[in-house]
């Protein structure tokens, strides 16, 4: 098959979706697939033969109209020779282009775009789940329909787990046209070292309890919770390795909270040198106000860092609450101090609930995903 990728985020920018693709198109390639990428991004920061297949980054320092129309060009483009058009949850100019291009659809979605967009320009404080009845403001209301209207279109809706496909299928999206496919990652090399040395390495305290997040700076991802748990706790580091719009306001807070020689602000890490932070922390911190499959939580999991997580999305699905890691109540502040209190004072616990979680982890096979998503894209091209 020839595959044109649309995707809004590639690597080596962070997040779920650059890192889905970033392993699954070498993998498709392997089993004999032709692969190119459309995406956003300056073409003078990247280097195209980091890649062993095309990739055409359009700019984001033009107007969202201009970047849209742009994108939608070169989706019809580059669409006329493919096979299938497999997006990443950018499904407006692909769903546009295709008016034309009239070529098989396949679009994965992680989250509900509409609701973290409203989110973050301060539209609605619902939780996802009760945003998708509420009553929204006209500029809310439009943005649903478009991301209804695009995901519609598609021939095939991949979702990473269970809640994601329970919001999709709310948008209107048939059944037999919905497809669950685990997120997974290819198992991490086991040749970090031992958290002791990860953290010698590092340059991180050996003789206090040591806490890492892990992610994009965003509101999503409620990083300002665990500012607030840590100071209610007595003792810990907290490391937040990533970089967003949030931070200049998280590092403002920290100061106010009186937390400045308690929390790092590491910035934006390569993948390897994160997967050394995860390895070197006690515990594992994810606090945001929704997840669709985290792979953070499988990166921890693997490498056997216990995990606290809010009990939104699909973290359920991942952690077993008390068996490989613990849940908290999403904005319960109280709720996460205590959480990771329990799992700093019990060294035993951690371990038996690190040994647990590397067995756990088994069940989002990479192996599996690759086969499952590659069936689904022959399924979708022979029916075109």
């Amino acid at each position: 098959m020839r595959l044109c990728v649309i995707s809004g985020t590639f690597h080596p920018e962070p997040g779920g979706p650059p890192t889905y693709l970033y392993h699954l198109l070498p993998a498709l390639m392997e089993r004999g697939h032709a692969v190119s990428v459309i995406t956003y991004g300056e073409p003078e920061q990247h280097d195209p033969a980091a890649y062993p297949y095309p990739v055409t980054r359009l700019t984001r320092r033009v107007s969202i109209p201009r970047r849209l129309l742009a994108f939608t060009r070169e989706v019809m483009r580059q669409g006329r020779d493919a096979d299938v058009l497999f997006v990443s949850d950018y499904g407006l100019p692909a769903a546009l282009a295709n008016l034309r291009l009239r070529k098989p659809l396949v679009i994965k979605i992680v989250a509900d775009f509409a609701w973290e967009f409203a989110s973050r320009h301060g539209w609605t404080d619902a939780p996802v789940d009760a945003f998708q009845t509420a009553h929204h403001p006209l500029p809310v209301r439009l943005l649903r329909v478009v991301q209804r209207w695009y995901v519609r279109q598609a021939d095939a809706v991949i979702v990473p787990g269970r809640h994601v496909g329970r919001l999709v299928r709310g948008w209107g999206v048939a059944a037999e046209r919905l497809h669950v496919i685990y997120n997974a990652l290819p198992t991490v090399a086991d040749d970090l070292p031992p958290a002791e040395e990860a953290r010698r390495l590092l340059g991180w305290p050996l003789d206090e309890p040591v806490l890492v997040t892990v992610g994009r700076l965003a509101e999503v991802k409620r990083v300002d919770l665990q500012l607030r748990a840590l100071a209610k706790m007595k003792r810990g580091r907290l490391f937040i390795v990533g970089e967003g719009p949030q931070r200049a306001s998280l590092e403002r807070l920290a100061g106010d909270l009186g937390l400045e020689d308690r929390v790092t602000f590491t910035g934006a890490w390569p993948h390897g040198r994160a997967l050394l932070a995860i390895r070197a922390a006690d515990v594992l911190v994810l606090s945001s106000r929704t997840e669709g499959l985290s792979h953070v939580l499988l990166e921890a999991m693997q490498l056997g860092t216990p995990c606290v997580a809010t009990a939104v999305g699909g973290n359920p699905e991942v952690i077993a609450d008390g068996e490989d890691g613990l849940l908290v109540p999403s904005e319960d502040v109280d709720a996460l101090a205590d959480a990771l209190n329990v799992l700093l004072s019990d060294p035993q616990r951690r371990a038996r609930m690190a040994a647990r979680a590397r067995e756990n982890a088994r069940r989002f096979s990479w192996e599996r995903l690759v086969e499952q998503t590659e069936a689904l894209l022959r399924e979708v091209a022979h029916a075109g």
